[in-house]
């Protein structure tokens, strides 16, 4: 017989590939048969952002690949990553996303003679826009793209995005709003894994620092400690106790919880197996 720790946090396959079926969770206005209504609840009430990171893949790109925008309400990570990522194609690319494209080189690059007496810095200038302008259009969904077909440079097509996926300030204003409410309202899901409820906090930091809004380390930390299981109680108050959960940050602190974790369903694997005593 196997025994089952108070801390095992683990779901069946099943429930986890329901859990993750990005159709039902994006589409569907009532949760799927799998999921609790108050597990649907708190995770129906999460920004449209939050809930595209929970139940989608999004592609991070790859060396000779821009990451991908599926979605404009991904717009603000997606930013960060594609970002990081011309950059490290190079510096000069980024200055085309910046700095206007001189309309003049477009046409004199527009025969074969032209070009042929285009200077240099001219020629150089050009094919940079060009590389920057497909670089980008290949960042985006084939959707995406339709709605913004209309911008012809890199710039243009640049500012559109950031000015969609962005908003006015009134906009902005309002996610942010919403991001800190979502923060201070943080709690565990019912069955869900530690890892999970993790993975869902750090996204929500990120989309928190891409509005900027600010969280300090210590705040953090005694939000997520807060949202844990009653089961963790007495491992917080020994990190209270012992001053430990003032001076961590919330990467240390979330790897003292995985460690525990481990070592409690490891306890659990060798417990021996309760003796029938009617036998």
């Amino acid at each position: 017989m196997s025994c089952t720790s108070p801390w095992d946090w683990s779901i069946d396959s099943q429930s986890s590939q329901e859990l993750t079926s990005a159709a039902a969770w994006a589409k569907s206005m009532f949760p799927p048969p799998s999921i609790s209504p108050s597990q649907w609840a708190l995770v129906s009430n999460q920004s449209q952002s939050i809930q595209n990171l929970l139940i989608s893949e999004s592609e991070t790109g790859s060396n000779n690949r821009p990451p991908k925008l599926n979605h404009m309400n991904d717009f603000p990570s997606w930013k960060n990553r594609f970002h990081t990522y011309v950059q490290g194609q190079s510096t000069d690319l980024w200055t085309c996303f910046i700095i206007a494209f001189n309309a003049n080189l477009e046409v004199s690059a527009s025969t074969s003679e032209g070009y042929a007496n285009m200077l240099e810095n001219d020629k150089k200038a050009y094919e940079l826009e060009k590389k920057a302008f497909a670089t980008l259009t290949q960042a985006l969904n084939k959707d995406i793209y339709h709605q913004f077909s209309y911008c012809k440079t890199t710039k243009t097509l640049w500012d559109a995005l950031v000015a969609r996926g962005e908003g006015n300030a009134a906009t902005r204003k309002s996610r942010r709003d919403l991001l800190k409410k979502e923060f201070e309202s943080f709690q565990f899901l019912e069955n869900e894994t530690l890892n999970d409820m993790t993975t869902r906090f750090y996204h929500l930091i990120s989309e928190m620092c891409a509005y900027g809004v600010v969280s300090t380390q210590q705040d953090m930390v005694n939000r997520f400690a807060d949202a844990l299981p009653p089961k963790w109680s007495s491992f917080i108050e020994l990190l209270k106790h012992t001053g430990t959960l003032d001076t961590v940050n919330i990467y240390e602190f979330i790897q003292k919880l995985e460690h525990k974790n481990d070592e409690e369903i490891r306890k659990a694997k060798r417990a021996p197996a309760p003796q029938n005593t009617e036998m």
